[in-house]
């Protein structure tokens, strides 16, 4: 493993970011923590942005976890809200 990097998958939780991506401020954060801040040992393999449903927040986190290529860590941000319609917290435990 000599050389090589980690490997990270970000899922942003966002029903306005999915509809308008320019929204969303907290990939290019998270991309400068996880390249610049993570001392060369993190890779951001692949980013995603789905609304707060259930379902496409299933979907995309299975979808990493049982990919052939490796995810060393998969991030989720977003699903702030506390509106009957987030299911971010329930969804990721």
């Amino acid at each position: 493993m000599a050389g090589s990097r980690f490997k990270v998958a970000l899922l942003i939780v966002s029903t306005t970011a999915s509809q308008d991506p320019s929204t969303d401020a907290s990939q290019a954060a998270l991309t400068d923590v996880i390249e610049e801040e993570g001392g060369g040992k993190w890779e951001l393999l692949e980013a995603k942005i789905v609304p707060d449903v259930v379902t496409n927040i299933q979907r995309e986190i299975m979808f990493w976890a049982d990919a052939a290529v490796d995810v060393n860590l998969i991030l989720t941000t977003g699903g702030t809200g506390f509106a009957t319609s987030d299911h971010t917290p329930e969804v990721s435990i």
